[in-house]
């Protein structure tokens, strides 16, 4: 990406991330209690997860298995030894009154995550990725975190296993923020270890700063030196839940800290909370500094030892690696690319629609009409997963010259969303079949002598002539010729 340059008197916004992602297994981290969601609150906890005393952890494999494989998607290194650790704070949601970590011997560091930033590649640097386990979940009854009447505290998500991505401040505005979010989102869901639907399952914590251009050692605001960064009072963000979510809070705190600077006031170093229904952040605490939460080893954990069986633990294809793949074998166009490797389901199912019929005619189908459709109804691909080998035979159809693309793609395919029926039996009994040849050239003739004064237009030059005349023919065949072979029909007659 191409340095950004400051003058004299810029305010550069500065932000790092701690992305709180909860790991898809059936149990929770360091007990058997189910991670499955519930509305009964405080259903679903054990001794364990609800600290009482003598309760014992026990390490869930299935949850580092998780951690490996973002290790690997990230590109991080995975030490021959990582240490849990407990992190002491005290906060309601939190039963035991700290919290089980990882500190200084995280399971991934040094990692990196390649996005796309108006249509530049940009790398940002994952300082360190590590296993934790979830607090429970604040419900604030009557208003807001500052106008409850009072709060409840359910702990069925207290030990839910959730990996912490921490980033370097490399982000410089909240759009790059956005789209870091929408990149590691997909990544982690072609991993199979997170589901974007679970409520919570990608939480955001971002601190942002902002440093004027006299700390900064020369023009590029990609290169913001230590002292600068520590000298920056900096802000954090809590409870964000979403890329858009993470992309407004942050523009308004970008907005409210270069307004406070702008009229000669400091900026506190404090965490905030974003009040999504009202668009603000609101003062929560002053922010805690790391001494604060004194970090000692968990006793009751051994040393975590993956290096005997992580080079076993295969990952798949990633989205950047077949974003360029679709591109060579494909010939498609990034934006193509991009809307067809959005989710493993959605390239897979691409892919095997282009092994049997043109890779063009799958991707206007997958990425614009299936998709598109999709998206109208709020519908997830993986919702009609039962349906797909339907949408091949619809495919099949117009790649066979059987329907119009235009019927196909207007009638079919939205029956088939809204009522359930397959395409042969839409096809069947709205009428769908192509005319045949005779019939369609019947009715060109007729369209031709029933209107003379489109036929004059077309004689003296007029564009749009044939396109009325094509109308005319579509109307009496109901819909079921081809327009392109109609129009060369017509031009053939007229001219001939």
């Amino acid at each position: 990406m191409t340095a950004q340059t400051v003058q004299q008197g810029d305010l550069v916004t500065v932000i790092g991330l701690e992305v709180h992602v909860q790991l898809e297994t059936d149990t929770k981290i360091f007990c058997g209690c189910s991670t499955e969601q519930t509305d009964e609150p405080n259903e679903n906890v054990c001794p364990v997860c609800l600290g009482l005393p003598g309760a014992l952890p026990v390490l869930n494999e299935g949850a580092v298995e998780a951690a490996v494989k973002i290790g690997k998607a990230i590109d991080a290194d995975i030490p021959e030894e990582t240490r849990f650790h407990r992190k002491n704070y005290y906060y309601p949601d939190l039963p035991k009154n700290f919290q089980i970590t990882q500190y200084d011997e995280p399971i991934c560091a040094d990692g990196e995550l390649e996005v796309a930033v108006e249509g530049n590649r940009r790398t940002i640097t994952i300082e360190r990725a590590h296993l934790e386990e979830d607090p429970g979940s604040l419900q604030h009854v009557g208003g807001g975190i500052d106008t409850a009447d009072y709060t409840l505290v359910d702990y069925n998500r207290a030990g839910t296993p959730l990996m912490e991505i921490v980033t370097a401040p490399d982000f410089r505005s909240p759009s790059e923020v956005r789209a870091f979010l929408s990149e590691l989102e997909e990544v982690l869901e072609y991993l199979g270890v997170f589901d974007a639907e679970r409520d919570g399952s990608l939480r955001i914590d971002a601190n942002l700063s902002i440093i004027s251009h006299e700390e900064i050692d020369g023009d590029d605001v990609d290169e913001i030196g230590p002292d600068a960064l520590a000298a920056a009072n900096r802000t954090e963000v809590k409870n964000i839940s979403s890329h858009k979510g993470a992309e407004k809070a942050l523009a308004y705190e970008e907005t409210r800290q270069k307004n406070a600077i702008q009229r000669g006031r400091a900026v506190e170093q404090e965490t905030r909370h974003w009040d999504e229904a009202r668009g603000i952040t609101v003062s929560m605490r002053s922010k805690e500094e790391e001494k604060d939460y004194r970090y000692f080893e968990e006793a009751d954990l051994p040393p975590l030892r993956v290096s005997g069986w992580k080079e076993k633990i295969a990952i798949p294809e990633l989205p950047s690696a077949r974003r360029e793949r679709f591109g060579d074998e494909y010939g498609l166009d990034e934006e193509a690319a991009s809307k067809l490797t959005s989710t493993k389901q959605v390239a897979d199912f691409y892919e095997d629609v282009a092994s049997e019929f043109d890779p063009d005619l799958a991707a206007t189908w997958v990425a614009d009409n299936l998709l598109g459709e999709l998206n109208y109804r709020d519908i997830d691909i993986t919702e009609i997963e039962g349906r797909l080998e339907e949408v091949t035979r619809l495919v099949e159809l117009v790649a066979t010259d059987e329907i119009t693309a235009k019927n196909a793609r207007e009638t079919v395919l939205r029956s088939m969303l809204d009522d359930g029926r397959t395409p042969d039996e839409i096809v069947s009994e709205e009428g769908l079949g192509k005319t045949d040849e005779d019939e369609v050239k019947q009715a060109v003739i007729e369209a031709i002598d029933e209107n003379p004064d489109a036929v004059d237009d077309y004689e003296a030059g007029e564009d749009g002539a044939i396109n009325f005349l094509v109308g005319q023919v579509m109307q009496k065949t109901g819909g079921s010729a081809d327009p392109g072979d109609v129009n060369q029909l017509l031009q053939g007659e007229l001219e001939g």
